[in-house]
């Protein structure tokens, strides 16, 4: 019934995004410039009531559809005075409105982000958020989405084949580096985590069309449910702000990688928008693997990959009232992974997506509401072959699908903004092991779905000096229709015969996550808060339903899993002692409870080259978390920008709850891929000549296995440290020309995974865009 009804929704929600139509009235151009040189203001922000625009490359944007009257406009950007400006609108006449703004300080929190699921303002939250602004983009050395995270103080991305990495991962406060699915990924506001792993695709998110990414850390379930146990990460794309804008990119560089990025645009005078992005890029890649597999193994080869990436949008914004956004995203893409024995491409990872996103935004009376409806899917393709004493060749065909709807409504009642929402989501796999050197094929198929309802109560005081934050949300999940089914078993998969299981009755559970946080700001020098929320992470399709090889072992599905719990304690302050330096610091401490962890069985099978554990996946772990993290920033002017932050992590499991007596206790190990200490500094400069940044990052060691031991492969119990530098040099020409020169890990930092696989080292990327 739920099902049938989210469809329903989204079909309906789908429809109504191309019906909606306004009739244009007034209409206002702003231009925003510096008071002395008179030069466009590239990024700033233009505030009318709750909307909020940025101005693009020659500092303009338009007002439309704005009924008749006096509007204030606040304008503000970095390293300039902010100004409040009064404009009258008539449906007769275009105006242009010309605002020049005096360099002075900066200032952070005027920002408008959705880390309450309504806009707010940095410095009104009580909690640690940061946000990656237009310029940090533009300055920041990067290949992905996930690399420009990691340069804020905390956050760690896994990607240590660069842009060969089939898989990527980011994460914060402390949680396993290795689960994804313990970091809530939304692409304006709509998440993007799978069902099925938990996992995002970071690679199909373009880097061209971000406009910030607003990074909420620590537990954020009160609002947004399931997996926002150690944050929430959202990027937000850009909108048209000209009738015609485009541009085209050309980019050569380190393993003969070549790309090109062409974007076009435009915005109506009706008020309706539309942009299409196209990507392309492949490289010939290099050998990943360490030098004694390449000694072992003679059928070793590049890992290259190829991509290609669209993305269609079109919209209308009607001010405040109304506005509504259809988008739509197709990846197709190729990841060899560096073994080739008779299949043409050898080992192969194919991640083959669409997505499609609707959003509507508008008020009604006092009332604020948005709703979006979402569909993803990907076609995962896995081709694995090997040669030993027989040949082996098989593929994986895994179809994943996730779909949903997500309400809210906010209202304000004296001095309470009053937010409450529905939301479900639905996800599925059908997922096949198809062997082509024996008679054997291998099913799972699960289903869940979820539907959470939530309230929230921000409170202020004492002209917002003092501010209450209360929240709380349930969400109910139900799996289903799971199974793990071997047809025509042979020598292959008999040993995963007596794992099969289908038919079984649905399972449920439910998790109620609570928020409470206050915080004292009387003024723009200092704030300080504490807050407590509780987060949770569900069980994913892929432990619920698929048994099969894992490293170290073979793994049973275990149908009856419940989420994993954490409850977060934290205080926190910022501190301007001047305007143009802000330090800021957090202490934290979280209590992890029904953690899934891989235990043995205490029994065996053997896989056909001896015999490995059996291993399932049980909630039976505690965890504590504590951490710091302190940063810092400093421009005094607004041609120079330095930042710089430490983060400590500690991590141990607190109680560990074998089934075999015979198996490793945990209890006081460190959790795996967790720097215990971490840091990152940078400077951005503007001149007449050259804009430069240069950016490092420091990652501590890191525990390899759960059990903390010696590993033959590294020959150490912990991944080594390692310290990296990236540069990026840029120059705009003619005024329709940029090139930039990008170096990421200067001084060639060999990093390693826990098989001793290497990262790419020293990459060098040549870019030259037109634009008009």
């Amino acid at each position: 019934m739920i099902r049938r009804l989210i469809k329903t929704a989204f079909l309906t929600a789908t429809i109504g995004a191309f019906c909606i139509a306004a009739l244009a009235q007034g209409k206002v151009e702003v231009v925003v410039i510096e008071k002395l040189s008179g030069n466009p203001i590239v990024g700033a922000h233009v505030t009318l009531g709750k909307s909020v625009m940025v101005t693009n490359d020659r500092g303009e944007l338009i007002l439309e559809n704005l009924t008749n009257g006096s509007y204030k406009l606040t304008v503000s950007a970095v390293g300039f005075v902010s100004q409040v400006v009064s404009i009258t609108v008539s449906d007769t006449k275009t105006q242009r409105v010309e605002i020049p703004l005096e360099e002075d300080k900066i200032y952070l929190d005027e920002v408008i982000i959705a880390a309450t699921r309504t806009e707010s303002r940095i410095g009104d939250i009580p909690g640690r958020v940061e946000v990656i602004t237009p310029e940090k983009i533009t300055f920041t050395s990067y290949q992905s989405v996930d690399e420009l995270l990691s340069t804020l103080t905390g956050v760690h991305t896994g990607r240590s084949y660069g842009l060969f990495s089939y898989r990527a991962t980011v994460s914060m406060r402390g949680v396993s580096g290795k689960e994804q699915a313990r970091v809530l990924v939304l692409l304006n506001g709509v998440p993007v985590n799978k069902a099925d792993g938990g996992s995002v695709n970071w690679n199909l998110i373009s880097t061209g069309e971000i406009e910030r990414i607003e990074v909420i850390k620590g537990p954020g379930s009160a609002l947004y449910g399931g997996n926002a146990m150690g944050g929430i990460i959202n990027v937000v794309t850009r909108k048209p702000t000209e009738k015609i804008e485009g541009s085209v990119t050309a980019s050569y560089g380190t393993y003969n990688t070549k790309g090109v990025n062409a974007k076009l645009s435009g915005k109506l005078n009706n008020g309706f928008y539309w942009a299409a992005n196209g990507l392309f890029r492949n490289s010939d890649g290099y050998i990943t693997q360490s030098f004694a597999d390449q000694l072992a193994n003679p059928y070793i080869v590049n890992s290259t990959f190829e991509e290609k990436v669209l993305h269609l949008k079109t919209g209308y914004d009607g001010g405040e009232k109304l506005s509504a956004e259809v988008d739509f995203t197709l990846f197709d893409d190729v990841r060899t992974t560096g073994e080739k024995v008779f299949q043409p491409l050898g080992n192969t990872r194919e991640y083959d997506t669409y997505q499609f996103r609707t959003i509507f935004k508008g008020k009604a009376g006092a009332i604020n509401w948005s709703a979006s409806a979402f569909f993803q899917r990907e076609y995962y393709q896995r081709l694995s072959e090997w040669l030993k004493d027989d040949y082996t060749w098989y593929d994986v065909l895994s179809l994943r699908s996730d779909y949903g709807l997500l309400t809210n409504a906010s209202y304000t009642l004296g001095n309470h903004v009053l937010t409450t929402g529905i939301d479900a989501r639905l996800g599925e796999v059908d997922a096949s092991d198809v062997y082509y050197t024996s008679t054997d094929k291998v099913d799972n198929r699960g289903k869940t779905d979820f539907i959470g309802v939530y309230l929230q109560d921000e409170i202020g005081f004492f002209d917002d000096a003092f501010k209450l934050t209360a929240g709380l949300r349930y969400d109910y999940s139900r799996f289903y229709d799971g199974e793990f089914v071997i047809h025509t078993p042979s020598g292959e998969t008999d040993f995963m015969y007596d794992y099969q299981f289908s038919g079984q009755s649905p399972v449920s559970w439910g998790a109620l996550s609570p928020r409470l946080s206050v915080q004292y700001k009387p003024n723009n020098v200092y704030r300080v808060y504490a807050s407590y929320s509780r987060g949770f992470r569900p069980s994913v399709l892929d432990d619920l339903c698929r048994s099969g090889r894992v490293r170290g072992g073979f793994k049973v599905a275990n149908p009856n899993l419940t989420p994993e719990y954490l409850d977060n304690f934290e205080v926190g302050g910022d501190y301007k002692p001047k305007p143009w330096i802000r330090v800021a610091s957090s202490l934290f401490y979280s209590k992890g409870t029904d953690f899934l962890y891989y235990v043995t069985t205490g029994e065996t099978i053997d896989m056909g080259f001896g015999p490995r554990p059996i291993m399932i996946r049980k909630n039976i772990s505690g965890v504590n978390i504590m951490g710091n993290e302190t940063e810092i920033t400093v421009s005094p002017t607004r041609y120079l920008n330095l930042f710089g932050g430490y983060a400590y992590a500690y991590s141990k499991i607190s109680s560990y709850t074998p089934i075999d007596p015979n198996d490793f206790d945990l209890t006081g190990k460190f959790l795996t891929d967790v720097p215990m200490h971490s840091f990152n500094a940078g400077g951005f400069v503007r001149t007449r000549f050259v804009n430069g940044s240069v950016t490092a990052k420091y990652v501590g060691k890191m525990y390899i296995n759960d059990q903390n031991e010696y590993d033959d492969w590294v020959l150490s119990n912990q991944l080594p440290a390692a310290f990296t530098v990236d540069l990026k040099l840029s120059k705009e020409f003619l005024k329709h020309f940029d090139v930039s020169l990008n170096i990421q890990n200067i001084f060639d930092k060999k990093i390693h995974e826990s098989n001793l696989s290497v990262g790419p080292g020293r990459f060098i990327m040549v870019e030259l865009k037109a634009k008009i």
